[in-house]
């Protein structure tokens, strides 16, 4: 995923700055729900929620708690679509969750969910060739 312009600007600005004091609430977009599971495991009383949007019916996972020290004071929270991670969403006690609907989970429903993934290998195992040896290579 390629960061828009203005996450492309704040990043730069970010980069040239000595020090980052966030006043009022942030949100994180992660990739993958391992990285949502860590994020619940380091915020302090996090509040797990997974919704559907009322329009497209796509589905989310958050996690987010309050913050109130440096360097951000607000509410704090990572997302995570499950539109890349069907199975991921199938593994959570979330039978029939329509469109515009949210449901409280738990940090261990989440870790549940990740543990019950099914780890698939790649398509075939191919051993790689050793590098050729070059004629300047002493025995």
């Amino acid at each position: 995923m390629y960061p828009s312009d203005k996450a492309r600007e704040l990043a730069i600005l970010l980069r040239i700055s000595r020090e980052l004091d966030v006043c009022g609430d942030l949100t994180a977009t992660v990739d993958n729900p391992s990285e949502l599971i860590a994020w619940g495991s380091v915020l302090a009383d996090p509040k797990v929620l997974a919704w559907r949007a009322q329009d497209s019916g796509c589905r989310f996972v958050q996690v987010g708690a309050d913050h109130h020290r440096a360097p951000v004071r607000g509410h704090v929270t990572a997302v995570l679509s499950c539109e890349q991670h069907p199975d991921f969403w199938d593994a959570l006690p979330l039978e029939n969750l329509e469109g515009g609907v949210t449901r409280s989970l738990s940090i261990r429903e989440l870790a549940q969910a990740w543990e019950a993934m099914p780890i698939s290998p790649p398509d075939s195992w191919t051993t790689p060739e050793p590098p050729p040896e070059s004629p300047d290579s002493v025995s």
